[in-house]
């Protein structure tokens, strides 16, 4: 398996990708070292550095730097590489802004993503443990509600975005400005609830969405579709019979049918054979014949 080379480059690998895994290709060959031995000196299976050299996907930032390390290189540069790559993957066409740059929560959120990138993309699991529990027990980072955030689902509460930065190596004197575009685009989101208190009561929400309301909703559309149907045609109206259940009255007489000779002579032959089986019966014979057998003995 050691000497196998690699093959080529997808065509399909996106260009930063396609960029971070030729320089790792050519930090390989300079070192002269097999993937074996880059394995060992990284620390790492020979399979992850095979994957991480085929160009399918982008590989972890660990892998990156432990190739780099085993080939004797100098791990920022590769860093500022992979940082493009996985940027590139996760938020593609997007631009990086400062905090006083972002403008909308849509950019907000995508600064979020692109903190998470910063610091390696580590698992929501892995934040949610690095930052911690809250004084009153609570985690400060759960990670399906950080699931939601980085989605756009919901707009990150103040609390809940400042572990967030705790969390990865935002630089403390970067926090404040991030918390005063957090404050500026989402002023007017609620803060997280105490432990134990019940979610408030919005008296102007509106009324939940029932089955009556979709049935009510099916038939204005069937209403609609009919009256659409009536102003082009294809829908007439009924008169006074076909209200009454006597539409047939209005109804044009069937055509009649005209029967050939050859089809009248096979029926009357038919007929006639029907009455020669039949069996001549004195009805008041069998009717006496019943009572008979009804009566008890």
């Amino acid at each position: 398996m050691a000497g196998r080379p690699l093959s080529p480059i997808p065509a399909s690998t996106p260009p930063e990708l396609r960029a971070l895994v030729q320089r790792l290709r050519d930090a390989k060959d300079a070192s002269g070292k097999t993937f074996e031995a880059l394995a060992k000196d990284g620390k790492v299976s020979e399979s992850v550095v095979r994957r991480a050299l085929a160009g399918k996907a982008v590989p972890p930032l660990e892998t990156v730097k432990a190739i780099t390390r085993a080939c004797g290189r100098k791990e920022d540069g590769m860093a500022q590489a992979w940082y493009a790559a996985k940027a590139e993957e996760v938020l593609p066409g997007a631009r990086k802004l400062g905090p006083k740059m972002v403008t909308s929560p849509r950019e907000f959120v995508e600064s979020m993503i692109f903190m998470r990138i910063e610091g390696g993309y580590p698992p929501l699991q892995q934040l949610e443990k690095v930052a911690g529990g809250a004084p009153d027990g609570r985690t400060r980072l759960p990670h399906s509600t950080l699931h939601l955030v980085l989605h756009g689902q919901i707009p990150p509460a103040e609390e809940l975005f400042t572990a967030f930065m705790e969390a990865l190596p935002v630089p403390a004197a970067g926090r404040r400005h991030w918390l005063d575009a957090h404050r500026r685009l989402f002023a007017d989101a609620p803060a997280r609830r105490a432990w134990g208190e019940p979610p408030p009561v919005v008296r102007d929400e509106p009324a939940a969405f029932t089955s009556c309301e979709g049935a009510d909703g099916a038939l204005a559309r069937m209403d609609r579709d009919e009256e659409i149907k009536r102003k082009t045609g294809q829908l007439k109206e009924p008169d006074d019979y076909e209200r009454l259940g006597l539409g047939y009255l209005n109804s044009p007489a069937p055509e009649f049918q005209w029967w050939d000779e050859a089809e009248i002579a096979a029926w009357e032959a038919e007929a006639a054979a029907q009455q020669r089986a039949l069996k001549h019966v004195d009805l008041r014979e069998e009717l006496l014949a019943y009572n008979d057998r009804s009566d008890p003995a």
